[in-house]
């Protein structure tokens, strides 16, 4: 090939005169944006730092938070069948964690506190007081005996004393009480079985006998028991993307340090909270987005090699790509200067969406080449081609991220404004760098492409261009039902990666109606107004119950009082003795078969005389079949060990429980003021105000019972506030600032058509596949299970923007040159556009590796819209075309 020596004169004379300066200027550019950026560039991680600061909903959560400080707590979940265990276990972590303030500002254990042990069981309502008081006299005889011996043989022989009592009385005179009495320490130690055989607690626990309802179920004061909270203000890291990594790193170790001690083998504890469930949502998102990087530039670099067939031309666009993008990191950092969790991933859109350029100058150059053009002409002409055309490919993709800064949520609107202009650099860099590489480098010549004949699928897509309109329509008709049935998902619960404890756990609470962590806040400035609230709130029925500084102070105190001066009566007389582990292993199995005899006795009696009690004296017999049979399986290996487990979970601990419920069963009068104030200064604030927690009936997380609770609680006090609210409100704000600039987006790209083409016609005819694209993609997120939520929500306005430009490339190669429309596709500009799709979603598609639910859902639902998109400019602009004609 010739070298081409003519002399070029305006911007690309310059260009292939000085193409070392242009090169060196870029480099020294790019250098000082990345010392720029790693200087000033800073991250934001609260999520109200993304919310548009005037509205409403964040004044009110504003004032909240000046009046009650940071509520934004870590929740360790700590859970076992015994609550003594899990007390105790929950007060050992809250003495290491009071240590450590370098990490913990706060930390609080309710279950720790004298009050509660003190006056605990003065908070139950009355009713479950009153069910306490009464299993407690059922169970005195039995537990009398066990304390003064306990072991597994007191227990069953005591019970079989029992029932051969009960069964020597004559038929049909069963004593009622002795018998209600029998049944109920049967049913209490069904259940304790079954708990201990599939490994979740002890044989029979005080806990299981007194807090029993009578239809079997456990009180909420048992339930609390089992699982409590303690709760954690972390020292936040103002400078860190992760503020509270240290602390919670610091939890973690101490959780697992007291865990591996053998006297909390039987407590699980997980951690949960708004700080836990935003610093793994941070760590989960920034590994998913590095690796996503990673394996975009490498399926980009293959897209390319295949592409271009050759290294050359790869390396060029790589390195303007790289120029660029250092530069767009340069301009977030003067124009806004900091990065958000939305706006921290515009440096992977850029690569799937700046390259794109290049590949239009690169393919048109190998296509002039392939006419024998020299190099410098081919190149000449692939930028006088393609100027327009890119430069108004560029402004649709920039005018849809642009759209962003209209809407009213801050996040969005600094994401609009970094892509928008790090879509403007690219072109530079696509005009500048591009070509000087190109010019530097030498020119190799592809090989041509082996002729082959006319594809079967070329005479069916565009040989028959009434057909193709005919089913497009039929199938975009099809989509406007999905589109119908579209939804926006609110629960942020679904953004996070599976199998994440912290969303484990948030359910967990959110499930518990004793220990709801996710509740509105209402405010009141007296204790009157105050109750007045609490009082309507509670009537509301989507609300569970409300805790406010008199929840503290209990009601109805002197009946209460009353039942526990009964259930002390039944303690009269109880001695504990020291526990002994000897099990006498001679002795058990004629103790199991007398007591497992006669409860096959008392069953037969109870069916002979047709009493109601014959049920769960079955259920019982049933239970107890299957426990021995258990132990018969493992008697030859694991039988005793199971036997000493079994009856050390029930007594091992049972002089010490005992000495726990005599001192809460002592429980005086309680008054305002013997509220401690470390309880009382988590519901006054700063300036005496009260501060009402709010738990909801539902599970919230979903946006149609969030939805009912809010408007409820609302109902009482407009200004309720709280994480409920933020979320709801942000969402709204959220999906609304997009849907506003989808629209933007749609009039901001027909203006450019309309620039573009300088023809009414011709925009018309972009926008017809672009449409077609969009129902689509809608449909193929139906078929596959995927909701527009607050991440991917975003690929609406720029499946707009990225997809037009498919039309803006392929009409004006078809208005310029004299081809048909079924040439233009299968040009180096129609390949170039199919090439341009498969780099977006590479770029886009690298996402869906993410363990981050969100991060994957940008990915898949961009995916489909490319895809979506590019049939449509691919097989339905063509047709239209051809139907239209060039004028």
């Amino acid at each position: 090939m010739k070298t081409d020596t003519r002399a070029y004169h305006g911007f690309y004379g310059v260009i292939t005169r000085h193409p070392r300066l242009i090169l060196t200027v870029a480099l020294l550019v790019s250098l000082l944006a990345i010392v720029v950026t790693q200087q000033r560039l800073q991250f934001l991680t609260g999520r109200d730092q993304l919310m548009p600061a005037n509205t409403a909903f964040n004044r009110d959560y504003q004032a909240y938070r000046a009046e009650f400080g940071d509520q934004e707590e870590i929740a360790v979940v700590i859970e076992s069948s015994d609550s003594t265990l899990a007390g105790r276990f929950g007060e050992r972590l809250a003495q290491r964690l009071t240590a450590d303030r370098k990490h913990f500002r706060e930390v609080f254990f309710p279950f720790g506190l004298p009050f509660f042990q003190q006056n605990g069981l003065l908070l139950m309502p009355r009713e479950e007081l009153a069910t306490f008081t009464a299993n407690l006299t059922k169970a005195a005889p039995t537990l009398k005996a066990l304390a003064a011996a306990p072991s597994v043989q007191t227990l069953f022989t005591h019970l079989t004393g029992e029932m051969d009592d009960l069964l020597a009385a004559p038929a049909a005179s069963t004593e009622q009480a002795r018998l209600d009495r029998l049944v109920f320490m049967l049913g209490a130690l069904g259940d304790g079985i079954g708990s201990f055989s599939k490994g979740g607690g002890a044989g029979l626990s005080l806990e299981s006998v007194m807090f029993r309802r009578p239809d079997g179920s456990e009180s909420s004061f048992a339930t609390a028991g089992r699982q409590q909270v303690l709760t954690v203000l972390p020292v936040k890291d103002e400078s860190s993307f992760m503020q509270s990594a240290a602390a919670i790193d610091a939890l973690r170790t101490e959780i697992a340090a007291l865990r591996k001690l053998p006297e909390f083998a039987g407590v699980s504890v997980g951690i949960t909270g708004t700080p836990v469930l935003e610093h793994e949502e941070m760590v989960t998102s920034k590994h998913d987005i590095t690796l996503a990087t990673a394996i975009t530039l490498v399926l980009t670099v293959i897209l390319l090699l295949v592409a271009f067939r050759g290294i050359i031309n790869t390396v060029a666009a790589m390195i303007a790509l790289g120029v660029a993008i250092c530069c767009s990191f340069g301009f977030a950092t003067l124009a806004i200067g900091h990065l958000n969790i939305l706006s921290s991933v515009f440096a992977v859109m850029l690569i799937g969406i700046g390259i794109e350029y290049g590949i239009q100058i690169i393919l048109r150059m190998q296509e002039e080449l392939g006419r024998g053009a020299q190099k410098n002409e081919a190149l000449r002409t692939a930028l006088a081609r393609n100027g327009w055309p890119i430069t108004m490919a560029a402004a649709t993709v920039a005018a849809a991220f642009a759209t962003f800064a209209f809407t009213d949520f801050k996040g969005i609107a600094e994401l609009g404004i970094i892509a928008a202009g790090g879509i403007a650099i690219c072109v530079i860099v696509t005009f500048t760098v591009l070509p000087a590489l190109l010019t530097i480098f030498p020119a190799r010549m592809p090989k041509p492409r082996a002729s082959v004949g006319e594809p079967a699928w070329q005479r069916l897509v565009f040989g028959r261009p009434r057909a193709v309109l005919a089913a497009a329509l039929v199938l975009s008709l099809a989509c406007v039902y999905p589109l119908a049935r579209s939804e926006f998902d609110y629960n942020l619960m679904n953004l996070q990666a599976r199998g994440l404890e912290s969303v484990t756990y948030a359910y967990k609470l959110m499930r518990s109606k004793e220990n709801a962590g996710y509740f509105a806040v209402v405010m009141a400035a007296t204790e009157a107004e105050a109750a007045e609230k609490a009082r309507r709130l509670e009537k509301l029925p989507t609300v569970d119950h409300v805790v406010w500084a008199r929840t503290f102070v209990p009601d109805d105190q002197g009946e209460k009082l009353r039942l526990l001066a009964a259930a002390r009566q039944s303690l009269d007389g109880i001695k504990t003795a020291p526990y002994e582990e000897d099990l006498r292993l001679m002795e058990l199995p004629t103790v199991f078969e007398n007591f497992r005899n006669r409860v096959a006795k008392l069953k037969s009696r109870l069916e002979q005389e047709k009493r109601p009690e014959v049920k769960p004296v079955g259920d019982f017999l049933a239970t107890l079949d299957r426990f021995f049979a258990t132990l018969e399986k493992k008697k030859d290996t694991s039988a005793v060990g199971m036997l000493k487990d079994f009856q050390g979970g029930m007594f091992a601990e049972m002089p010490v429980r005992i000495g726990m419920l005599r001192q809460s069963l002592a429980a005086r009068p309680v008054q305002a003021a013997d509220v401690p104030p470390q309880l009382m200064q988590r519901f006054v604030g700063k300036t005496g105000k009260y501060l009402l927690q709010v738990a909801p009936k539902e599970e919230i997380f979903a946006r149609e019972p969030l939805k009912r609770f809010l408007d409820d609680v609302r109902s009482v006090d407009p200004a309720a506030t709280g994480e409920p609210v933020m979320v709801y409100e942000s969402m709204t704000v959220l999906r609304d600032s997009y849907r506003n600039a989808f629209f933007y987006a749609i009039a901001a790209i027909a203006a450019i058509l309309l620039v573009a083409f300088r023809s009414v016609r011709y925009a018309l005819i972009g926008l017809v596949p672009l449409a077609v694209g969009l129902l689509f993609m809608v449909a193929g997120m139906r078929l596959f299970g995927i909701s527009f939520n607050s991440a991917n929500v975003i690929v609406l306005p720029l499946v707009l923007g990225i997809a037009v430009d498919s039309g803006i490339y392929l009409i004006n190669r078809y208005r310029r040159e004299d081809e048909t429309p079924r040439q233009v596709v299968l040009s180096s500009t129609g390949i170039g556009v199919f090439l341009n799709t498969l780099t977006i979603m590479a770029s886009f598609g690298a996402l869906m590796v993410a363990r981050h639910q969100g991060v994957f859902s940008i990915g898949a639902v961009m995916c489909l819209g490319m895809v979506a998109c590019q049939i449509a400019f691919i097989v339905v602009l063509p047709a239209v075309l051809e139907l239209a004609g060039k004028k």
